[in-house]
C-alpha cells in the first residue's frame, strides 16, 4: 500500500513538470528570464528567434503563430517575460536577455553590434513584415508616389541604411527597383509623408535632395503613435505614410473601413536577441 501511494506521488510530479516545460524547465534552481514582445506578432517571431538558438522548441508548424502555449520543451529552465515592446530595453538590466525590435533598439541607442542573435533577412518574419510606404487608393501610380518610391528605392538610401544601423534594420529593395525619379511639374511639387522618428524619418531624411534635383519638396511630419499617421493619411493631411508593416496596415484597415494600400517594401526590422545580466548564448543555457 505504501508503495503505491509513493509511485502516485511520483507520477503527479512528473506529470506536473511536463505540463511546466512549457513555461520552466523542471528542476535546475531559479529560471532565467528572457523578455519577449507581448503583442501576438513580435512574439512569435521572438520565440522562434529562440527556437533557432536551440533555447526553446515550439510546436511543429506554428511558425508566426506561436505563443508561449506552443513551447513544448524548454531544457534551460527559462522563463519567458512578456511585456510591451517599447519597455523592453529598460528592462535590459533586470532580465537575463530580451529580444528587441530594430526601432526600440535605435530608439534607446542600443548598439546593434552587441546583439547575440538576430532574424535572418531571408526568413518568413522578412517577406511577411518588410516596413511598407503606404498610400491613398487610387494614388499607387500618381507621379508623388512614383517620385516617393524611385527616391527611397536608390543607392543613396541602401547605402546609409547599410551604414548607419548596423544590421538593425536591412534594405529589402533592388536598388533602382522603382525606375528614375520624374520631374515634378505644375504647382503641386510638395510630397507630405508621415513617419515614426527613427528609422523611417531618418531614411526619408535622406530622399531630400535627391526629390529636389527633380523639383519636388519633401516634407516629413513625424508622430510617435502607430495610430495618426493612418488617419492624417486617410483624411488627406499626408501624401503617403512610412512607419508599419503590411500586416498592421490591413488589420488597421479592416478595422476602420479604410482603403489604404502598401506600395512598397523598403526596409526590415530584424528582431535580436540582446543581453542583460546574462551575456552569451551558452551562458543562457548553462
Amino acid at each position: 500500500m505504501k508503495f503505491k501511494k509513493v509511485a502516485a506521488v511520483c507520477a503527479s510530479a512528473v506529470a506536473a513538470c511536463g505540463l511546466a516545460v512549457a513555461l520552466v524547465g523542471c528542476g535546475g534552481g531559479a529560471a532565467k528570464q528572457v523578455a519577449v514582445p507581448s503583442d501576438a506578432t513580435n512574439e512569435a517571431r521572438a520565440l522562434l528567434l529562440l527556437q533557432d538558438q536551440g533555447i526553446i522548441k515550439l510546436a511543429d508548424g506554428v511558425g508566426l503563430n506561436a505563443t508561449k502555449n506552443d513551447i513544448t520543451e524548454n531544457p534551460y529552465n527559462i522563463e519567458i517575460v512578456e511585456a510591451e515592446a517599447a519597455s523592453l530595453p529598460r528592462m535590459l538590466a533586470d532580465v537575463d536577455m530580451a529580444v528587441i525590435n530594430g526601432n526600440y533598439a535605435i530608439s534607446a541607442d542600443i548598439d546593434p553590434a552587441t546583439a547575440l542573435a538576430s532574424e535572418d533577412s531571408a526568413s518568413e518574419a522578412a517577406v511577411e513584415y518588410g516596413n511598407v510606404v503606404a498610400v491613398r487608393s487610387g494614388e499607387e501610380k500618381s507621379p508623388k508616389t512614383e517620385a516617393l518610391l524611385a527616391a527611397l528605392e536608390s543607392d543613396t538610401v541602401k547605402d546609409f541604411i547599410d551604414a548607419t544601423y548596423n544590421g538593425a534594420v536591412v534594405a529589402t529593395f533592388e536598388s533602382g527597383e522603382a525606375g528614375e525619379i520624374p520631374q515634378a511639374e505644375g504647382d503641386d511639387t510638395t510630397i507630405t509623408v508621415g513617419a515614426s522618428p527613427a528609422p523611417h524619418a531618418e531614411i526619408l531624411n535622406q530622399v531630400k535632395d535627391l526629390l529636389a534635383e527633380k523639383g519636388w519638396t519633401l516634407e516629413i511630419t513625424e508622430f510617435t503613435d502607430y495610430v495618426q499617421p493612418n488617419v492624417a493619411l486617410s483624411e488627406g493631411d499626408l501624401d503617403a505614410n512610412y512607419f508599419q508593416h503590411q500586416p498592421y496596415l490591413d488589420d488597421y484597415n479592416a478595422q476602420n473601413g479604410t482603403d489604404l494600400v502598401g506600395v512598397a517594401k523598403i526596409h526590415f526590422e530584424p528582431l535580436c536577441l540582446y543581453p542583460g545580466k546574462t551575456v552569451s548564448v551558452d551562458d543562457l543555457k548553462a
